[in-house]
């Protein structure tokens, strides 16, 4: 693994040494090879992504990145534009002083001051620049962040691709309230790579098996694989019994599923029980895409599916949370040496029965198993968000949510090597 993070580092530092400030058009670059190029010989796209990431000079972000953290970028009204608000403004500071911070314009004086206010060229914006619709790059002004666990094993690592194992309430990406912890910038401080960027995401909560890519150019066909659905994804969640459902027992479940805009829940329609083993939901065929987008009429089928498989069922009590660890293929919360009885004392309305399950999702919408599950009348242990929004408070629940990537079984895009990659870490009430 050694030997590939150092392959990796080097390839990721190749710049042109005879035109170091030339900048390459993409146009300039061979498309990449087809899906049947690709099924003749592997290494056409291995070639081909390591050529792009050798010829291709990135142009220079206005601003750089600051300990994992990339700068901002913003569109500032236009004067002369009836149509844009500019709040009373006539230049740049007294605009952003106005939208951001009315109440402390000194934030963003001393950033024009240290001169971290750029234009699109990485020219410094002058504080009394007039508004014409620039867009402007500058360091957002870090809140006070909650501490939150960062401990990331590597899974598997090699020239394109970082797995790690996330533990729960470690964000992926910057969003909301965290920015600094989360594991997109942790990850780019301690692997020395600004260019380190998600494949896919896991909510908050969740804990379990994410992928990064290395640099721009792979995460293009591991995105690919993900939107052609050619992986196979296991998760784990602890939840009460599904009634009618027995252990060694599937079910799949069916729905539609859309962002409310909003709402921290999102909208489920259409829900639909399936006993057993069925095919997969089919998905829309170009020739159907291609006469709904002609009529300019929206999809609305049914677009997520999730199957449930029954591992175990056994008392509250029997449950791994009592099990003293400090090993992360042995605990994924944080909880050590505590006994099941003190976890469970604590937490409201938990059933006196729990089950063990195995979930496949077949699609991958925004909490699309959490309301899977709850629509079975089984939502997962720990979930604050469904079946109803419990209060928010300022502290994280001692006991997260008791889901877990499991794994993540795919055929290499670039190599063609099989993997499967799996978590180490253990839910806290999964049974001994």
């Amino acid at each position: 693994m050694l030997e590939s993070r150092l392959v990796g580092a080097g390839v990721n530092c190749l710049v042109s040494a005879s035109e170091p400030g030339k900048r390459v058009s993409r146009r300039e670059y061979a498309p990449p090879p087809s899906s049947k190029e690709v099924a003749r010989d592997p290494a056409r796209l291995r070639e081909w992504v390591t050529m792009r990431r050798v010829n291709r000079h990135l142009k220079p972000q206005p601003l750089p990145q600051r300990n994992g953290i990339d700068a901002v970028s913003f569109v500032l009204p236009d004067a002369a534009n009836s149509a844009d608000d500019t709040l009373g403004a006539a230049t740049v500071l007294d605009y952003l002083a106005a939208r951001f911070y009315p109440h402390a314009r000194p934030l963003f004086e001393d950033r024009f001051n240290r001169g971290e206010v750029r234009d699109a060229e990485g020219g410094t914006v002058a504080p009394d620049a007039p508004l014409v619709g620039q867009k402007i790059w500058y360091y957002r002004e870090l809140g006070q962040e909650r501490p939150v666990p960062f401990d990331m094993p590597v899974l598997y690592e090699d020239e394109w691709v970082l797995a790690i194992d996330k533990p729960h309430f470690l964000p992926t990406t910057p969003n909301g309230s965290f920015v600094a912890h989360t594991a997109l910038v942790k990850l780019r401080v301690r692997e020395n790579n600004p260019l380190l960027i998600p494949i896919h995401r896991l909510d908050r909560a969740t804990a379990g098996v994410v992928l990064f890519a290395k640099t721009p150019e792979a995460r293009a066909p591991f995105q690919t694989m993900f939107e052609r659905r050619a992986l196979s994804k296991t998760y784990e969640a602890i939840a009460a019994p599904i009634a009618g459902l027995g252990v060694g027992e599937s079910m799949t479940v069916r729905s539609r599923i859309d962002n409310a805009h909003g709402q921290l829940q999102v909208a489920q329609t259409g829900v639909d029980f399936l006993p057993g083993d069925v095919p997969p939901l089919a998905p829309e065929t170009k020739a159907e895409k291609r006469k709904r987008r002609s009529a300019n009429r929206p999809f609305t089928g049914l677009n997520a599916e999730s199957k449930i498989i029954c591992l175990a069922s056994y008392p509250a009590q029997d449950a791994d949370a009592g099990r003293p660890s400090s090993d992360v293929s042995q605990n994924s919360t944080g909880m050590k040496k505590k006994h099941v009885l003190d976890v469970l004392s604590n937490i409201e309305g938990l059933p006196s029965q729990l089950a063990h399950y195995r979930l496949e999702p077949h699609t991958g919408k925004t909490h699309q198993l959490r309301v899977h599950l709850a629509a079975a009348g089984s939502p997962i242990i720990g979930d604050v968000i469904y079946p109803e929004v419990l209060p928010h408070t300022e502290t994280d629940p001692e006991l997260p949510l008791q889901l877990l990537a499991r794994s993540l079984s795919f055929t290499h895009p670039i190599t063609g090597e099989a993997l499967t990659i799996t978590s180490k870490r253990r839910l806290a009430l999964a049974p001994r």
